[in-house]
């Protein structure tokens, strides 16, 4: 409902009670955030504060709600679920923000450890560190099981249909270590890779190369065994590596 037809002196805001602690106040409408598939979040004002998932819907102009999913954003982080025809107590629940999606397809995942239901194939970095409420100096983490976690770049969107994707957490912004193969930059936050770990970066590495460290200075070139550890946190600059043909070196 337009927020202009209610007298200003008639609203109390769901986000100020919360930060408040205090529990909303009579009145004639209540002033919730309200996102499509975003975190663009627009305030939008409901009379009822006890509402059912199509009366929240309706506030955005969705005309079949049976079509779409609508998820509260809980306290705690986690996505939950308001179907078209359940109540919701807002102030029950403590909730300032809810999204929607065009679809009631969901992607379940985790950040941090909140549960989140996302309704499209991809999601974006940005969009996962503003849910996690990620600080400056934090960035976004793909958990893999047995390996290197993946650090989700800026501005990158991962796709939730991949296989594996099932948890993203935050943390403190390592130092990132680079290093070259081909010419082609590579980033760790590990300061030392075997030469097998530096070969699996590496897509469709030729099993037929040899991985040969450039020598710098007079340091000759040479190759690097699939288990000897190469430092890269070194002062003379990034590490630079090549792939080549085993009769070819030496």
């Amino acid at each position: 409902m337009p927020e202009n037809t209610f007298p200003p002196d008639s609203l109390d805001d769901l986000g100020e009670a919360i930060r408040e602690g205090r529990p909303l106040l009579p009145a004639a409408g209540y002033r919730l955030r309200l996102a499509e598939a975003s975190l663009d979040f627009a305030p939008r004002v409901i009379a009822d504060p006890v509402p059912t998932g199509r009366q929240i819907l309706a506030l955005a102009g969705v005309r079949d709600p049976e079509t779409c999913g609508l998820y509260a954003i809980l306290d705690s982080g986690d996505f939950e679920d308001v179907r078209p025809e359940e109540t919701f107590d807002l102030r029950a629940k403590g909730v300032e923000r809810l999204i929607y999606f065009p679809t009631d397809r969901a992607y379940r995942v985790t950040l941090n450890e909140a549960q989140i239901a996302w309704g499209l194939p991809t999601i974006s970095e940005h969009v996962l560190r503003g849910l996690a409420g990620a600080g400056d100096d934090e960035r976004v983490f793909l958990a893999a099981r047995g390996g290197e976690n993946r650090l989700i770049e800026t501005g990158e969107a991962v796709s939730l249909e991949d296989p594996g994707v099932e948890r993203f957490f935050t943390a403190k912004h390592p130092k990132l270590h680079i290093f070259f193969v081909n010419g082609v930059k590579y980033e760790t936050d590990r300061p030392a890779l075997t030469g097998l770990q530096i070969k699996a970066r590496v897509p469709d590495w030729d099993q037929s190369h040899d991985l040969v460290l450039e020598g710098q200075g007079h340091d000759p070139d040479r190759v690097i065994r699939d288990d000897e550890l190469v430092q890269l946190d070194v002062k003379t600059g990034p590490r630079r590596f090549s792939s080549v043909p085993k009769a070819n070196f030496g």
